[in-house]
């Protein structure tokens, strides 16, 4: 399976006084907006957890289906690669 990682140039915000979560390229400028998810995802990602540890981990907090995670997961992480956020190897 692949192994995916943030990468080096982008920046991960939670802005705590509006509970917003936030991706910042600082070699681009492009920012995105992300959901609590999306976040904690990424943050697993720049502690190097593999892709079969976040699954694991959000299946039991959020009490949903191992298959949905992974679907929803991967979705996710097809679009941040596709927005340069991350990238596989």
């Amino acid at each position: 399976m692949k192994k995916y990682i943030l990468k080096k140039q982008v920046r991960l915000k939670h802005n705590e006084a509006s509970d917003k979560f936030f991706a910042f390229c600082i070699e681009t400028g492009d920012h995105f907006t992300l959901n609590k998810t999306g976040f904690t995802i990424l943050s697993y990602l720049n502690k190097s957890k593999s892709l079969e540890e976040i699954v694991t981990i959000l299946t039991k907090e959020m009490n949903v289906n191992e298959k949905t995670v992974l679907t929803d997961i991967v979705q996710f992480l097809e679009l941040s690669e596709k927005n340069g956020i991350i990238a596989y190897i």
